[in-house]
Formats: structure tokens, C-alpha cells, sequence
């Protein structure tokens, strides 16, 4: 049975509903979206100089290269990772 969907207030009101509901109910109601334009603002990130041991680079690479992933993400990717536990801790 297909339902009449209310009207909104709020975006947060309708994201709420949306959690709440199944849309297949609803799907009378929805307009199809064809061409959807999002800006993400880009990031300014800082270049750093690192001195590391040859053996570890190597062995970062290999654990990147088995996760398809570039070598200075997975970098990225552990320093915020422990930056997150170390703030765990001291909280």
C-alpha cells in the first residue's frame, strides 16, 4: 500500500523520517534526481621532510601495495589512526 508522504519543517525533520521509513512505501511521492553537483572543498595539506629507514619505507610500501593503496595515504592513514587513540587515552 502506497503511503502520502507528510510535508517538512526541516531538513532535519525529513532526514529523521527518512531513518524511520521505509521509501519503497513512499516511492509515488520522490522526484528522480538526474545531475547532482557536490562542491568538497579541497584540503591544503602540509609537505614534510621524513627521514625513515630504508627497511621500514619498503616494508610500508608492500603493506600499501596489498591494500591498492598509495604508500603516503596509508601513512596518512595510520598517523590520524594513532592521533585518534592518543586522544582516547587521554581523555
Amino acid at each position: 500500500m502506497k503511503k502520502k508522504m507528510p510535508k517538512f519543517k526541516t531538513e532535519e525533520e525529513f532526514a529523521e523520517f527518512v531513518e524511520k521509513h521505509d521509501m519503497a512505501d513512499y516511492a509515488d511521492d520522490l522526484e528522480e534526481v538526474k545531475d547532482v553537483k557536490i562542491s568538497i572543498p579541497k584540503q591544503t595539506r602540509a609537505m614534510i621532510s621524513l627521514r625513515i629507514y630504508p627497511y621500514l619505507l619498503d616494508e610500508i610500501k608492500q603493506i600499501a601495495a596489498k591494500k591498492h593503496m598509495p604508500y603516503q595515504s596509508l601513512i596518512q592513514q595510520w598517523l590520524a589512526e594513532k592521533i585518534n587513540e592518543e586522544k582516547k587515552a587521554a581523555s
